[in-house]
């Protein structure tokens, strides 16, 4: 009889300990996941702050100069 309360207490040891491995690898993906999009996003804020401020450097006498210079009526 005790053995086969230790042959199912281990069982169930290694069942939890699978269970618990498991649920942790999850864990870790998902929190890589969760990095790298975390990463890619302040990454597109950064490419968006540097072109707003192009644009706000740049006024808009400049913007009809330039396009003024690439397209005449000549053309």
């Amino acid at each position: 009889m005790i053995r086969i309360y230790l042959i199912i207490l281990v069982c169930a040891l290694f069942a939890g300990a699978y269970f618990y491995g498991e649920n942790r690898g999850v864990s870790k993906c998902q929190i890589k996941n969760l990095e790298s999009q975390i990463e890619k996003t302040e990454q597109i804020q950064q490419n968006k702050r540097n072109l707003d401020d192009k644009v706000y450097k740049t006024g808009v006498r400049d913007i009809r100069d330039i396009l003024r210079a690439k397209y005449t009526i000549a053309q």
